[in-house]
Order: C-alpha cells, then structure tokens, then sequence
C-alpha cells in the first residue's frame, strides 16, 4: 500500500517508527503494523531486509526527495 511504501521509505532514511509516526502522523504501534505487514508480503523477517530487497527491486529509493 501507498502507506506501507511510505513507512518503509522512512526506514530506509534511518527513521525509527517513533520518528516515522511524528513525520506521517502515526502511532508508532501503526508504523510497526505497516512495516510487519511490509514484511509479510516481501517475505523478510526484519525491515532492514524489507528494505534491502525494496530497494533492489525498485520499490523504494532511500535518495529520492
């Protein structure tokens, strides 16, 4: 989902879900129920991973503004 994507994006900026919440107006407990769901569908166990392999496949860049 857009909001997962955008999560996951802040992730890959060194954010922690606590940050994320601020930035998107979250709980952080929201932020984590994203990325797990993030997770699931990429099949990773951690959102390092997550965004490891978003990144490779081009659904997310850590540079673009």
């Amino acid at each position: 989902s857009p909001r997962e994507s955008e999560c996951l994006l802040w992730v890959s900026r060194g954010k922690s879900s606590a940050d994320i919440g601020q930035i998107v107006g979250l709980s952080p407990r929201t932020v984590d129920s994203y990325l797990e769901k993030t997770c699931a569908k990429l099949r990773v166990r951690t959102r390092i991973e997550a965004v490891a392999v978003a990144v490779r496949a081009g659904l997310i860049d850590p540079d673009d503004e």
